[in-house]
């Protein structure tokens, strides 16, 4: 049901060549655990050639010039409801295989980070997953109001389109834990959906019960450093 591809986005394709612990550990370890798995890196160019593809030129216009993180955030979404699969983050810690996250019949595995929002790194779903149509516009539809924040357009639209699929309203992050305990239940009563509580980055749905001793934040600065990239926010 899950079609046995990950989509990763880089800059270069020689992601995977880098000595940085966190590639080693992370998205390198993810290809060694999921030999039958497609492990697909677009570049910057392809994710906005990809983009350029798929929309109406209007609304192209609307992301053409925006940073490739934001590019990327509506790439995902794009991507996934078209083919499914799975989008993961390249600075995540990686020990368990894919193959162990699905049952028979999960068509989507939609984890969360903590009882905040949904983990807007990791994505894992069937191909038409109405989830991502609707986060897909929204998401156009919040660029054409004018909306211009990262966290906005992406892991807060995010929460709204799976909160309005499943419960009929959008509900905004760290709805407390009474909120995402009933959103939970929803997640339960559809019967093919696999979900688990993230408290990143040591404790993910791809990687439990770490004994790396690595600090995630000091190698993820250091990968970036030494790929010449700042980080979006602009901190460092």
């Amino acid at each position: 049901m899950i079609p046995k591809i990950v989509h990763l986005s880089w800059k270069t394709k020689d992601l995977l060549d880098s000595d940085s612990p966190l590639v080693q550990e992370g998205m390198k370890k993810l290809v060694e655990l999921n030999p039958d798995w497609d492990v697909q890196i677009s570049t910057d160019d392809e994710v906005d050639g990809y983009l350029q593809a798929q929309l109406d030129p209007k609304l192209y216009e609307l992301i053409a010039d925006k940073h490739v993180v934001q590019k990327t955030d509506l790439w995902r979404l794009i991507k996934l409801y078209a083919e499914g699969g799975v989008y993961v983050d390249i600075d995540r810690f990686v020990n368990t295989p894919l193959d162990e996250l699905v049952d028979e019949g999960t068509k989507w595995v939609v984890p969360t980070c903590r009882d905040y929002d949904f983990s807007h790194d990791f994505m894992m779903t069937a191909p038409q997953n109405p989830v991502y149509s609707t986060a897909a516009q929204l998401y156009l539809q919040r660029l054409q109001e004018g909306h211009n924040s990262i966290y906005f357009l992406g892991p807060q639209t995010y929460m709204h389109a799976i909160t309005l699929v499943l419960t009929g309203e959008m509900i905004n992050t760290d709805p407390g834990i009474e909120a995402f305990d009933k959103i939970r239940e929803a997640m339960d009563a559809a019967g093919f959906i696999t979900t688990y509580r993230e408290d990143p980055p040591y404790d993910t749905i791809i990687y439990r019960n770490g004994t790396l001793g690595l600090d995630w934040e000091q190698e993820k600065r250091a990968f970036y450093a030494e790929s010449g990239l700042k980080h979006w926010s602009g901190d460092w």
